[in-house]
Order: structure tokens, then sequence, then C-alpha cells
């Protein structure tokens, strides 16, 4: 999970300097294509099975809101620094909890409420209205949080009948194709040191799920799910570096407010999935 953070940061970072001559949707399409020929060896050892499905249009839907959040996320990073954009995604996890009570109707006890409210209020901690001008990257990266949770709330329900494999195929090449049009109607052509940054950023993006894939297969979710958030270190290094952003002291508590929320949530999820580990109290290494 540090590694995929590392990654991930890395990815964005990357994203940010691209930016200021490409247009982050031309970015998302062509990161996302360059993801495609990169993870193609293992869609060839999977097989022609894995594309098998009942539910193509879950698929469809699923891929819509996929390319929409990744649009929208690589625009917010144009606009936003670093390390405040990276704490206000955080509360993309508040929004999958949200909608999984709501939708796919979850527990939805008390100690769970407050935690929400809690994690929600560290946004407001990060924004602080009233008190300084909303820009449109942080009303980009709030009101677009909703695209990630709600792709996450259908790969639980595809989980029910089709295989992973099958899920991350679908989900790969129809966030190429959707961003396609979107991609043509801003195009730039880049040059060959900007498709070298891209391609980075498509190895650096499929690097960080793969190994947060990894990561939640050996580990208990609620021992490794807080190491995802040393990705706001990472990114706050890098934005001081590489563009002179000095984050403020309201996004520091903010975000920590995000993330105890988040891990207090995670740490349930793992408790009810590992019932030995909530009598026993005991954590994972």
């Amino acid at each position: 999970m540090l590694l995929s953070s590392a990654f991930a940061a890395g990815m964005h970072a990357t994203v940010k300097f691209v930016a200021f001559d490409i247009h982050p949707f031309e970015i998302f399409f062509l990161r996302q294509t360059i993801a495609l020929v990169v993870l193609a060896p293992i869609f060839l050892k999977i097989g022609l099975a894995a594309l098998k499905t009942e539910r193509l249009g879950t698929h469809a839907v699923r891929g819509i809101f996929m390319t929409a959040g990744g649009m929208t996320w690589f625009w917010a990073l144009s606009l936003v620094p670093l390390a405040k954009v990276t704490a206000l995604n955080l509360s993309a996890v508040l929004f999958t909890v949200l909608g999984a009570i709501i939708f796919l109707k979850e527990s939805s006890e008390w100690k769970r409420w407050i935690a929400l409210i809690f994690g929600f209020a560290g946004v407001v901690v990060i924004v602080r209205p009233g008190y300084e001008i909303i820009s449109f990257g942080v009303i980009l990266v709030i009101t677009t949080r909703f695209f990630p949770a709600g792709a996450r709330i259908l790969s639980k329900i595809l989980s029910r009948t089709d295989r992973t494999p099958t899920i991350v195929v679908y989900g790969a090449v129809m966030m190429s194709i959707l961003s396609a049009v979107p991609a043509a109607l801003v195009w730039t052509q880049p040059n060959l040191e900007q498709l070298g940054f891209i391609t980075f950023i498509a190895i650096m993006g499929t690097l960080s799920q793969l190994s947060m894939i990894k990561a939640y297969k050996i580990g208990d979710m609620g021992a490794v799910e807080p190491l995802h958030f040393v990705r706001l270190l990472w990114a706050a290094l890098f934005g001081f570096i590489l563009f002179g952003e000095i984050p403020e002291l309201w996004v520091w508590i903010g975000a920590t407010m995000v993330i105890l929320a988040v891990t207090y949530l995670a740490h349930g999820e793992a408790n009810k999935k590992n019932p030995e580990l909530e009598q026993s109290g005991a954590t994972s290494n």
C-alpha cells in the first residue's frame, strides 16, 4: 500500500505538470489507451472467457462512472494544489459508504453515521466555506466524487455474478472508448517528450492499482487502508518541490479528520469480514 500511494502521487504530480500544455481530458484518454497496451499480456492470458457476462449494461454504466470520475479528477489536478485536491479526494470513500447504506442496504448503525458526519466535517474544514473563495477546482472535486463512489458500488454488485478479471477488462476498455470523444474535442498533438510523460503516467497508475490489489489480497483491510493516505504526504512533497505549493494548516486538520473517519469505517468493514479479529482485538502486521 505504501508503494501504491507513492506511485499514485507520482502519477498525479505528472498529470499536473503535463496539463500545462495538454488538456487533462486528452491526458486521461492517452493514459487509458497506453494502460490497455501495458495490460494486454494479462488480458491475453485471461482469454476471451473473461469477456463472458450477462450484465453488459451494468458494466457500461460502471464504465461511464469511471470515465466521468477519472476525467474530472485529472481536470481538478490541473486546477487545485496537489495536497488540497488529494485531501478532498479522500472523501470519495465517504460517498461510497453512504451510497452502500442507501442503495445496497448495508448496516447503518449509529457509529457509522457518526464516522460519516465526522469525515464530511473534515471536508468542510478543508474547504472553509465563508472564509475563503471556493474555486471551481474545489467544487469540481467535491461534486464529482460520487462518480468513483458509484463505480465502487457497481463493482460490488458485479462481483456477485462476474469474475474480477471480467470487471477489470470491461472497465479498462470502456474508459478508453468513452474518453475518446471528449479528448478529440480538445486534442493537441503531443510531442515525444509529452508522450513520454503520459506513458509514465500510465505506468505509474497501473503499478498503483496492481500494488493496491496485492495489498488487499495479502493484508487485512483495517490494517492496510490507513497506509493508503500516505499519498497525502507524497502529494504535499511533490507539490512543494515541483510547484512551490505550501499546504495550509486547515488542509492537514481536515484531512486528518477524513482519514480518521475512513480508517474507522475500513476497520469496521474488516471486522465484519473477520469476526475473530473483532473478538480478539488483534490487528494484522
